[in-house]
């Protein structure tokens, strides 16, 4: 009676480098957000994938090596959407409404998150198990986002004239009230939206106007 031929385990196709490396840290990211950073191993990558765990060592050394590189992507993919969408800080004679000019800071913030949830969730809504080095991180990137808020309102503030307010305080405020919604947008985004936020960013300024003679 004839052999049976043994049945070969089938394994994703071979990928460039760095469509491998996008793949893993994919895979890595989906399993972080469903079950918890706890959850990652290389094992589980692999299996993701559709390939063997030395395809995995090939790109990274260990476990930590691959949360480090699921993190590093997080913070260029959310840099890179905030680049786009934050604006600018004028010059000295371009002719901005200076609430607008925070208005669109805001949108841009929230428009990121909105459009690529799951990157903003490593961000903003870690998932249970965290390692710990990603709390000094994240704050490291809310004090790029405070900066660049803090340069919008420095030239703001000075344009559009009363009432008398601290600049640092009245950017963390804006930062807190901006990072709240964010989260609100990540954890409910059939209740919330951009644009009630926005809205309400608009009413605030509005009652901030100076009083006029």
């Amino acid at each position: 009676m004839p052999q049976a031929s043994p049945v070969r385990k089938r394994y994703a196709a071979r990928l460039p480098t760095e469509q491998r490396r996008e793949q893993l840290l994919q895979a890595a990211q989906t399993i972080a957000l469903e079950r918890g950073f706890h959850a990652v191993s290389v094992d589980g990558v692999a299996k993701a994938c559709g390939v063997t765990r030395p395809v995995v060592y090939g790109l990274f050394d260990d476990r930590s090596a691959l949360l480090a590189g699921l993190l590093d992507r997080a913070e260029h993919r959310a840099m890179a959407e905030l680049a786009v969408l934050f604006p600018s800080v004028p010059g000295p004679d371009d002719d901005v409404d200076p609430d607008e000019l925070l208005v669109a800071g805001i949108r841009g913030y929230l428009t990121a998150v909105a459009g690529d949830p799951d990157t903003w969730r490593v961000i903003l809504v870690p998932p249970e198990g965290a390692p710990p080095e990603m709390a000094e991180r994240v704050n490291g990137q809310r004090r790029v986002l405070l900066r660049h808020l803090r340069g919008l309102l420095d030239w703001g503030l000075a344009r559009r004239g009363g009432p008398g307010l601290d600049p640092d305080l009245f950017a963390r405020a804006v930062f807190t009230l901006a990072e709240g919604a964010a989260r609100l947008l990540l954890e409910d985004p059939d209740r919330w939206q951009v644009e009630p936020f926005i809205d309400f960013c608009r009413t605030t300024l509005q009652a901030l106007q100076p009083v006029r003679a």
